[in-house]
């Protein structure tokens, strides 16, 4: 019995640790981030590209969240909280296309809603993008498939390029 005393602690512990680390009650997506896909904008198909650069405007140079020699097919694109928009240059890394003339730029206006979301997720924003705005270098057009950006691992945004018809079709 004296045993049983000693280990009794132990065993409490351990259970009160493994129940404080449950998190079912919250998405794996804790951030309210937009997710963009990119699209051949002549056939409406998705696409991959490998030769982009993406960054924030006013970011630190060092922070690009794509970097050529990678194929990306999507990517998160952060907002920040205190501030009304957001705006993403994406610098095309082909021998014909790099030079910064030929870049283009991605604003998002939103509002920020915070929220309480749960007890296990706490609080958190959310997004309602209210105008999108774009240059028409390379890129075509950007849509939105919802306007409010949610931590729902989905895509919402949906960036339509120009391409030269990979595929065959020239």
């Amino acid at each position: 019995m004296g045993q049983f005393l000693r280990i009794l602690p132990a065993v409490g512990l351990i259970v009160c640790a493994a129940a404080s680390c449950n998190t079912s009650g919250c998405y794996d997506n804790g951030s309210s981030i937009p997710l963009a896909g990119f699209y051949d904008s002549s056939r409406g198909t998705a696409i991959s590209l490998d030769s982009l650069r993406i960054s924030g405007i006013g970011a630190p140079a060092d922070s690009a969240l794509s970097h050529p020699g990678t194929a990306i097919n999507e990517i998160y694109l952060p907002m920040h909280a205190g501030y009304p928009s957001t705006a993403w240059v994406i610098a095309y890394k082909w021998f014909d296309l790099d030079f910064p003339e030929a870049n283009d730029t991605v604003t998002f206006d939103y509002e920020s809603i915070p929220y309480f979301a749960s007890e296990e997720c706490g609080a958190m924003y959310a997004y309602r993008i209210t105008r999108v705005g774009h240059t028409t270098h390379i890129i075509d057009s950007v849509t939105l498939t919802d306007s409010l950006i949610t931590n729902a691992d989905r895509q919402t945004i949906q960036i339509y390029f120009r391409t030269d018809g990979e595929g065959g079709d020239e």
